[in-house]
This record gives structure tokens, C-alpha cells and sequence, in this order.
């Protein structure tokens, strides 16, 4: 069985402002196998990597990403919120991620935000630019637009695509086939041994998010998934003997 991948979600977001170069950095220090992140397409359409549909939570901006230009959305400061150190952080470019992974060896989960606002450029655009940086193979594509999922494997069949989702699902490797799915990414909370066993019976990946607590990392560890998706990268890291 492959080690436990350590997921940094939206980078090391417990330790610097999420979704920046600078948390991403700092997960590849801690121990991070590989990187969660989210992205958009801008009005102009570029790939950007940001978590919500608008900038207000996380920048000193205001208005909808789609709506916003790559100029104005990088004059932004996306670090200030978090703290006075990561002042003058900007809103990366998903190419700029990419260089990151190749230079860390660092695997990428790709979350598409497109269940809101559905759009194939998005699906189009992360393939090609994964493509041109030979990462196909260690990136994974999730994403609560299924159908997206779904898309995304016809238009590329190696690729590793996880279905996000928070619901207790009953028996969720059977949907996972349905759909065409290589993996599953749920809330913690519901995952059961039940879950787990199933997808190691059936070859399907389980990398449950967002799992911040010793305890239910402990547990998980010993059922044996295939990741976890995590905003204290130290923590597992350390759970996982992998630092000292």
C-alpha cells in the first residue's frame, strides 16, 4: 500500500493567508506531499487560484472573480487579512502553482469552482495547463460539480478525478463508478470503516477533507486512506513521522 499523502488545504492555511504563494511555500517546508487548491476563470479569462465566487473574504477588493479582470484582480492584496507579514501577497496564477509543484515535486488537487457558475473553459483550460507542465499524472481534479468530473475523464481518461462531497451517502463507490470517478473526497465526519474497506475493495482512492483534529487523523491513518486533506500540515506531518 502507497504512504498517506499529506493534502495542505488551500495550502498551509493554518500558518499563512490561504489559496497564496506564500501557504503554498510554507506547506512544501512542513512536509506537504501535495497542494489543495481552488480556481476560477477571471473575466478575461485566466486561470486564478482562489477560493470563493468573490474576492471580499480574502482581499482588501470587492466584486465577483469572473467579473474581474487578471490586472485588477492581481492589484489586489490577498495577504493583509491574515496578517501584517504577508502584506502585498497577490492571487496566484494556477501556472505559477504548477511551476511550484514541478520545482517541489509536489502533487496537485485541483478543486474546480464551477458548481455555482458552470463553465467547460475551466475543464478545457486546467487540462491543457497541466499538460504543458508534464503534470498530468500527479494532479487530481475535484470538484462538487460531478458532471464537470465527468466531462473532464472523457476528455482525458488518465487523469485522476475525485468527487467531492459532505452528504452520508449510501454506498458511494457505487456512484463513483456510475459517474466514472477515480476517487472520493468527503467530509470527514462521514467517513466509516464501511467507506473506507468498500474502496479499497473496489481500487477507488478516499482522501477525506478538511481533517484538522490529532484524533480523526489518527483514526484515518489506521483504516488506511489514501490521503488526507488538511489545513495543519505540521500536525499530520508529524503524526506520519515524517519531519524530525
Amino acid at each position: 500500500m502507497e504512504p498517506i499523502r499529506i493534502f495542505a488545504h488551500r495550502g498551509f492555511s493554518a500558518a499563512a493567508p490561504e489559496n497564496t504563494m506564500a501557504a503554498f511555500r510554507l506547506a512544501a517546508e512542513a512536509g506537504a506531499d501535495g497542494l489543495e487548491l481552488d480556481v476560477h476563470l477571471s473575466k478575461d479569462r485566466e486561470v486564478v487560484v482562489i477560493h470563493d465566487e468573490t474576492v471580499s473574504r480574502t482581499t482588501d477588493g470587492k466584486g465577483k472573480v469572473r467579473e474581474l479582470t487578471l490586472e485588477e484582480l492581481r492589484r489586489l492584496d490577498a495577504g493583509s487579512r491574515f496578517g501584517r507579514e504577508f502584506a502585498g501577497e497577490k492571487i496566484p496564477l494556477l501556472h505559477e502553482v504548477l511551476e511550484l509543484a514541478v520545482q517541489k515535486n509536489l502533487w496537485l488537487n485541483i478543486e474546480l469552482k464551477n458548481n455555482k457558475f458552470p463553465d467547460p473553459a475551466l475543464e478545457e483550460k486546467v487540462l491543457e495547463l497541466t499538460a504543458r507542465f508534464g503534470l498530468t499524472r500527479k494532479v487530481i481534479f475535484s470538484s462538487f460539480n460531478h458532471y464537470s468530473l465527468r466531462r473532464l475523464k472523457e476528455k482525458q481518461p488518465e487523469v485522476d478525478t475525485a468527487l467531492l462531497y459532505m452528504a452520508r451517502l449510501i454506498e458511494p463507490w457505487h456512484y463513483a463508478d456510475r459517474v466514472g470517478a477515480d476517487s472520493l473526497h468527503p467530509y470527514w465526519p462521514t467517513v466509516t470503516e464501511e467507506v473506507i474497506r468498500s474502496c479499497r475493495e473496489r481500487g477507488l482512492n478516499l482522501r477525506p477533507f478538511t481533517v484538522n483534529q490529532a484524533r480523526e487523523m489518527r483514526r484515518l491513518i489506521r483504516l488506511g486512506v489514501n490521503g488526507i486533506i488538511t489545513d495543519k500540515v505540521s500536525l499530520l506531518s508529524e503524526l506520519l513521522g515524517k519531519t524530525g
